[in-house]
């Protein structure tokens, strides 16, 4: 069964509870409606922002915060920006008023005397969109999320590729060393492709420009956001935000693990963060959306 969340908006105790009525005598076996209610707009944004409805359904003409600038706060607010909202209005104008609540971000429009019918499907079909929109953005964050991974697990297999690489170049050049040296140049050469190979894949642009295909408002969030960070910091950020360990990170930026552990937690205090919030979990929803 799916449950939605609705907040009726009315200073008309009577017409609140005809559209409630109206609606819960439309309401087929699969859906369930829990009904919010508020008397003018102010009130209205302040439940939306506490509990994040699944859809607005509000009056026109209201004391305090009037319906359009309802919709107009809502929008202005990132945390419930996308909740869809539909205005009801006794105002004649129709034309001129449906451009002013659309242009406000208003997704559907009822005149009064409202019609059950016409009600239930505009309510029926605004949820079907907001459902829709829904999927596709948590599929496209689960996408985003696969490629991170990806991205992570890439940039480990490149590190370890490069540990191994430089641990057969140093056995290597101890055994050149007790060969003579007219013998030695077949060895300085296979050294000399080892070392193009290490530099070319530890190269930071490389990593820098996957990172921006996976998650293109990364950098400039947090360079906005905390403009302090050094470009080391924001270095590690970046490796944070794909999911590495600090074990990960600190072999990556060739530091010890304590000077990493040092160095994130310096990170934190730069930004500011509370004590119970997590920079892990702070760094990887910066860009998200």
């Amino acid at each position: 069964m799916k449950n939605y969340r609705l907040l009726v908006v009315d200073d008309d105790k009577h017409n609140l509870m005809v559209v409630i009525q109206y609606l819960e005598a439309q309401l087929e076996s699969d859906i369930s409606y829990e009904f919010l209610t508020a008397p003018n707009g102010k009130l209205a944004l302040n439940i939306a922002q506490k509990t994040k409805p699944d859809l607005i359904i509000t009056d026109w003409d209201m004391p305090q915060m009037n319906g359009i600038e309802l919709i107009k706060s809502v929008k202005q607010d990132p945390e419930i920006q996308e909740i869809p909202i539909i205005i009801i209005t006794g105002i004649n104008d129709a034309a001129e008023d449906l451009r002013l609540a659309l242009d406000a971000g208003a997704v559907d429009y009822i005149q009064k005397p409202v019609n059950d019918i016409e009600l239930y499907a505009r309510v029926a079909s605004a949820l079907q969109l907001y459902d829709a929109y829904r999927t596709i953005k948590e599929q496209k964050l689960a996408i985003e999320e696969q490629k991170k991974r990806e991205l992570g697990s890439k940039t480990l297999q490149v590190y370890e590729k490069n540990q191994i690489l430089d641990t057969v170049k140093n056995k290597l050049e101890a055994f050149l060393l007790e060969l003579k040296p007219d013998d030695r140049h077949s060895g300085k050469a296979i050294i000399k492709i080892i070392d193009q190979s290490i530099h070319q894949d530890n190269h930071w642009d490389a990593f820098k420009e996957q990172f921006e295909l996976i998650n293109p408002h990364f950098f400039k969030i947090l360079t906005e956001h905390h403009p302090e960070l050094t470009n080391s910091e924001i270095k590690m950020c970046a490796y944070i935000n794909v999911g590495l360990s600090i074990k990960e990170i600190a072999d990556f930026m060739n530091l010890e693990y304590r000077g990493a552990r040092v160095k994130k937690t310096r990170i934190k205090q730069k930004m500011k963060l509370a004590p119970e919030v997590k920079i892990d979990d702070y760094v990887q929803a910066l860009g998200k959306g």
